[in-house]
């Protein structure tokens, strides 16, 4: 089959949902289909070529001119640009940007294309925007419902992602979970890793991701004077890009409550992997996910797991399973689960070997067929 994905970013810039699309189009190729990726050619101050092949995927960046924050865009060449190609699916990663709505209408009109959408979260999925912010989101949100309607396939990543793509207009919901390639799941030697960041003989709990307010790791740093005085050796490692000068804040906050040397940022890394075999305790203490990648790379590598209630860390996380989940912004709560893990040393190596076993269902040469079957199926 040909098939097209189309997204903001894509490889080489770093992400959930970039990395997600890069594993599931390299797998593709394995398994003899032709792909191509239809993306932004620019992200922050990088630029990359307008036309690339990596590992087998034709990659087709159109001109980004501007981009306000995560969701407005303005990059019209990737409303047209795909039509070039004979596609027998189209793949979108995303709801609620203009050019990429533009480009699922004329391949409706045109062409016999299957459409199919992963749209990972609702368009501007946090609670607290500015007024003019939430006007913009519900006059986008009413524009897109007739759009939302031509998919012939809506992917759900979590269980529960249902209640609003009925809202959003979707048909045909289907569920894939989020994937991690193969390679996550091999051994790998941490030492330089631990020598490089002084971990020897310390008590990890490790954050991976972008470092930005949204994400909570603050609530992690005001928890960490009591956890201390359970285990001395605590450190928390924080493994990603900052943005908005977040870390520049959260290093503020630690050296206020004097736990400064407890905290490590380590900035992005390309050795995410010998990180999370270095935790103990992984957390995604977010205002909102979707699903958290991060959560299934961790389990891969034996961590324990603590999220907040979100979208994906309730359908990821059983207590006493996989984990812990506590209320946004609720500290008592998080303390208190972080001490159960910290304290409680055979449940605490009981999860993690749980944890081992249960990253294996989302393997993605599991889940690669569930995607074929979705790209085939005839409506």
């Amino acid at each position: 089959m040909k098939i097209g994905f189309m997204a903001n970013y894509f490889y080489p810039t770093t992400g959930g949902m970039e990395e997600l699309t890069f594993n599931i189009a390299k797998e593709l190729i394995k398994r003899g289909h032709e792909v191509h990726v239809f993306t932004s050619d620019r992200k922050d101050t990088q630029i990359f070529s307008k036309e690339e092949i990596v590992e087998g995927i034709q990659i087709h960046r159109s001109t980004l001119y501007f981009n306000y924050k995560y969701y407005l865009k303005f990059n019209p060449n990737l409303a047209v640009h795909h039509l070039k190609y004979k596609l027998d699916v189209l793949h979108v990663q995303s709801f609620g940007f203009f050019f990429q709505d533009i480009a699922v209408l004329l391949r409706k009109i045109f062409t016999k294309t299957k459409l199919i959408n992963t749209p990972h979260g609702p368009f501007m999925a946090l609670d607290k925007y500015p007024l003019w912010q939430k006007i913009f989101r519900e006059l986008y949100v009413t524009f897109e419902y007739p759009i939302n309607k031509l998919y012939d396939t809506v992917i759900q990543v979590n269980p529960e992602q249902y209640k609003w793509m009925k809202k959003y207009g979707c048909k045909n919901i289907y569920f894939i979970p989020n994937s991690i390639p193969e390679e996550l799941f091999t051994k790998i030697s941490t030492k330089t890793f631990i020598e490089k960041y002084k971990l020897k003989n310390k008590f990890v709990i490790s954050y991976l991701g972008r470092v930005q307010k949204y994400k909570g790791l603050e609530q992690v740093i005001r928890v960490l004077p009591e956890l201390i005085t359970l285990q001395p050796n605590l450190v928390f490692l924080v493994m990603g890009g900052e943005v908005d000068n977040e870390i520049q804040r959260l290093t503020e906050i630690a050296k206020e409550l004097k736990v400064e040397n407890n905290v490590v940022f380590t900035g992005r890394i390309p050795s995410k992997l010998e990180g999370l075999k270095s935790t103990e305790i992984f957390i995604l203490p977010s205002e909102w996910e979707a699903f958290g990648i991060v959560l299934i790379e961790a389990m891969a590598q034996g961590c324990a797991l603590i999220s907040t209630q979100t979208e994906g860390g309730k359908f990821l996380i059983e207590n006493n399973k996989q984990g812990y989940l506590f209320n946004y912004k609720n500290l008592n709560e998080l303390k208190e689960k972080l001490t159960l893990l910290i304290t409680n040393k055979p449940l605490l190596k009981n999860i993690q070997k749980n944890n081992l076993k249960e990253s294996e269902k989302y393997s993605i040469t599991r889940v690669i067929k569930e995607y074929e079957k979705v790209y085939s199926k005839e409506e």
